[in-house]
């Protein structure tokens, strides 16, 4: 089952996708659109959120980065590939 913060994760990131779609963006090669597009909806989300009963977002900063490796990165996968102490990854199936 999704916790709470994943869920609004995945209300944020449909709408960030959608505005992607609309505006026809490249997330990939356009990076500072796509994140400045980010950074906008999770500021609209946490507005939302306190007024329409949404689920709360404690942590912003974290949402966008998240958000933004989920559109114009590898997803969970990003944060490894970020960092200069990660030497390999080893897939061994799906989780």
């Amino acid at each position: 089952m999704a916790t709470v913060v994943e869920d609004a994760i995945g209300l944020i990131e449909a709408d960030v996708r959608e505005q992607i779609r609309r505006t026809g963006l490249d997330p990939l090669h356009e990076v500072e659109p796509t994140r400045r597009i980010v950074a906008a909806v999770v500021a609209e989300y946490d507005v939302r959120s306190a007024q329409a009963g949404l689920p709360r977002i404690q942590d912003l900063e974290a949402a966008r980065k998240t958000v933004l490796d989920l559109v114009a990165g590898y997803g969970p996968l990003q944060p490894y590939l970020d960092d200069p102490e990660v030497e390999e990854i080893w897939l061994n199936g799906p989780a």
